[in-house]
């Protein structure tokens, strides 16, 4: 993947040190202060709209949430609104192609039950003149029996050329709905805004490349990558250059893992996942490391008007697969890794030693 950005530019300089981490029921807490502040009842569908809004996993839906907040028209009837306007249609997509699929199935079906009648109204002609040439037959009669004849293969003819038709426009159709379909399974485990794969698509593709590592019996690492101080950057620059900071460090990360055959995938919020193949956790703390020098050494420009946004950097755990690891536990000890790090300072990249 090119990293291409529109918003910022980056320039060389040297890396500096981050503070101590914050714990991590950060994202629990403001959930929690959030609720309080505006009296919402913090069932399901609310709490899971407030995490991505904390985490920052949507941008138009933090938009939209600011501008209520800001408004003071937040409330639990917002809450529904903003679930109906932010919740994904990609289910909605996928049931009306499947409509439509189904739709064109039927029709089909139809035409192909029309076309075995005409076949069968076409074969009972032909068996009736067979018949009458059995018998005796004047010259009027042969000619009325030929026009007979001549009639319904003309029939058929033309049955055959619609039926034709409607089988081209079937095929058609049949590969602008593949097209559309496939273009809405790659959505599904696409990340929006970075490009990369998302959660739901990281952890199939982690499952994959778990069953082929050990069909293999070659070595697989996984990093989790944490974007340092990250929220401090969207408060002093705003959402939409910390979109642009997102998708230049997803394409970053996905630029240096590529030459491994390797992938990233957004969790949500500032967090990636680094799937390396054919390394030990060893060989994944070199790639992530190199990452993550070549990221701190450089300076990011607002390319509106080439003000410094100075440097980002990133935290990262990294764990190699077991034989009893599944995807969860793998990317969880990479996780406890990851914490590490953020515990000794931030931008580094720990091992697992679990």
């Amino acid at each position: 993947m090119a990293a291409e950005n529109r918003r910022i530019e980056r320039a060389a300089g040297a890396a500096g040190a981050d503070a101590a981490a914050a714990p991590s029921l950060v994202w629990f807490d403001q959930v929690r202060s959030l609720a309080v502040a505006h009296r919402l009842v913090l069932d399901p569908p609310t709490y899971a709209l407030l995490w991505r809004y904390v985490r920052d996993e949507d941008h138009a839906l933090s938009l939209a949430i600011d501008t209520a907040i800001a408004l003071g028209s937040f409330s639990q009837a917002a809450i529904a609104d903003l679930a109906r306007a932010h919740g994904g249609d990609s289910k909605a997509e996928v049931t009306a192609l499947v409509a439509a699929a189904h739709g064109q199935a039927e029709a089909l079906t139809r035409r192909i039950e029309a076309g075995r009648t005409d076949i069968a109204d076409y074969g009972r002609a032909i068996a009736d003149g067979g018949a009458r040439l059995e018998g005796p037959l004047d010259a009027g009669a042969l000619a009325a029996l030929l026009a007979q004849l001549g009639a319904a293969t003309t029939t058929m003819q033309a049955a055959n050329t619609r039926l034709e038709g409607e089988l081209a426009a079937a095929a058609s159709e049949t590969r602008g709905l593949v097209e559309a379909l496939g273009k809405a399974e790659r959505a599904a485990v696409t990340d929006a805004l970075t490009g990369v794969l998302n959660r739901r698509g990281t952890f199939e593709a982690l499952g994959k490349a778990q069953a082929s590592a050990r069909e293999a019996g070659s070595e697989l690492a996984v990093a989790i990558v944490d974007i340092d101080h990250f929220k401090r950057f969207n408060d002093r620059f705003g959402h939409g250059l910390g979109d642009e900071v997102l998708r230049f460090v997803a394409g970053h990360l996905a630029d240096r893992v590529a030459p491994t055959g390797g992938f990233v995938g957004r969790l949500g919020g500032e967090e990636f996942v680094v799937v390396i193949p054919d390394h030990d956790i060893a060989g994944g703390v070199g790639v992530i490391d190199r990452a993550r020098a070549a990221l701190a050494g450089q300076i990011l420009r607002n390319a509106a008007d080439g003000s410094s946004m100075g440097r980002i950097s990133f935290s990262a755990g990294v764990a190699g697969d077991r034989a009893d690891d599944d995807c969860d536990s793998l990317v969880e000890r990479a996780d406890r890794a990851l914490y590490t790090a953020k515990r000794m300072g931030r931008d580094r990249v720990v091992p697992d030693r679990s």
